[in-house]
C-alpha cells in the first residue's frame, strides 16, 4: 500500500478509542444566604469567594473560589425574596455550608454519553444553561445526568462552551481540593460510570449517601460534608 493511500485512510479513519478524559469540575455547597456563606467560608479558610452571578429562572445566586486546574468551589444560595424550585427549597433551611452536588466536566458530550452507553449506563437529556457575571460576561454550558436512580449522589456532567472562560480562571485562588470521598449504596455503579470517562482522584465507598471534601487553603484545612 502506497504512503499516499495510508495517509488518506488515516485522515478519514473513525476514532475508536475511549472518550476524551473527563475530570472533576466543581463542588456545589449550599447555604440559606450567600452573604452568610461567603462569610463562613472566609472565616474557615481566610479566602473570600467572589460573586459569580444569578441563575435565571432558578432563583439562586453564587460565589466562587478556584481550586486551580480547571476546578472550583461554588457557594450557592437563594436570591433574596426569590421563589425556589422544589429541588432547591431545602437550601433555604441550611444555616451553614453543606455539599449538595458536584459536577464532572466532559470535553465532548456526544463521546461521553456514547462511552457511558457502552458501559450500560444511560444519561438524562442534555440541557443548556447560562448566566451573566457581575462584570457582564456571559457563561454558557450544557449539562446532563445519570438516568440510573440507584446512584443517589451521582454528579451532573457539564460541557462549557468554547466561548466561555472557565470559572476557575477568574475566581480567587488560594485553595486546593485535597481529597473527595463519595459514599453511595451503588458506589460500584458510580465508579464504573466515572472510570469509563477517565475521571481520577475520587475515593468511592459503599454506604449511606454522603460526600466529604477536604479543602486546604494555606495553613488552614476544612472538611465540608453533605447535610445530615
Amino acid at each position: 500500500m502506497s504512503r499516499l493511500l495510508v495517509a488518506i485512510l488515516a485522515v478519514f479513519a473513525v476514532p475508536s478509542g475511549p472518550a476524551p478524559m473527563a475530570q472533576l469540575d466543581h463542588l456545589v455547597v449550599a447555604v440559606r444566604s450567600l452573604d452568610e456563606g461567603v462569610a463562613e467560608f472566609e472565616r474557615l479558610t481566610g479566602i473570600k469567594a467572589q460573586r459569580g452571578g444569578k441563575h435565571p429562572g432558578r432563583g439562586t445566586e453564587n460565589a466562587l473560589v478556584s481550586f486551580g486546574g480547571h476546578k472550583y468551589l461554588e457557594i450557592l444560595a437563594p436570591q433574596p425574596g426569590a421563589t425556589l424550585s422544589p429541588r432547591d427549597q431545602k437550601m433555604a433551611t441550611l444555616d451553614r455550608l453543606h455539599i449538595i452536588s458536584w459536577a464532572v466536566s466532559v470535553p465532548d458530550v456526544e463521546q461521553a454519553t456514547k462511552a457511558l452507553h457502552m458501559s450500560g449506563i444511560q444519561n438524562t437529556p442534555v440541557e443548556p444553561g447560562a448566566r451573566v457575571t457581575p462584570a457582564g460576561e456571559k457563561l454558557e454550558w450544557s449539562t446532563f445526568g445519570l438516568a440510573d436512580r440507584s446512584i443517589t449522589v451521582a454528579p451532573f456532567f457539564i460541557n462549557w462552551s468554547a466561548s466561555t472562560r472557565h470559572p476557575s480562571t477568574t475566581a480567587p485562588g488560594g485553595c486546593t481540593l485535597a481529597e473527595l470521598t463519595v459514599r453511595d449504596p451503588a458506589s460500584d455503579r458510580l465508579a464504573i460510570a466515572l472510570k469509563t470517562l477517565g475521571v481520577e482522584g475520587i475515593t468511592y465507598a459503599t454506604g449511606q449517601p454522603r460526600i466529604d471534601a477536604r479543602i486546604t487553603c494555606g495553613d488552614k484545612t476544612v472538611t465540608l460534608t453533605s447535610p445530615e
